[in-house]
């Protein structure tokens, strides 16, 4: 019993870093909703947004377009509020307006 109980740890403990949020590709530009779709971003949104004196209600917040820098955490920087909506680009492509 002992010993099924490590095995099980075993294997969650290579499986759990599967599963854990994703960051953004340095280098893309991703709509706000896709951000929050891949990973925590939410915190990270609302500064980008912040940062650039943008308003940070649902419209901004996923509807302008931010930029991976990249880093571990996958740091992002606002770029712009599509009035018209952001566009998923697909994957390995960078979202646009």
């Amino acid at each position: 019993m002992v010993k099924l109980a490590a095995l099980a740890v075993a294997v969650i403990s290579t499986v759990a870093p599967m599963v854990a949020a994703d960051n953004c590709h340095t280098g893309l530009n991703y709509c706000g909703y896709n951000l929050l779709n891949i990973g925590d971003y939410g915190s990270q949104v609302n500064g980008a947004l912040s940062d650039a004196s943008q308003p940070i209600d649902n419209a901004h917040i996923h509807e302008s377009i931010f930029h991976c820098n990249g880093g571990s955490n996958g740091d992002i920087s606002w770029l712009a509020y599509c009035e018209g909506g952001c566009l998923d680009g697909g994957s390995g492509n960078s979202d646009y307006c």
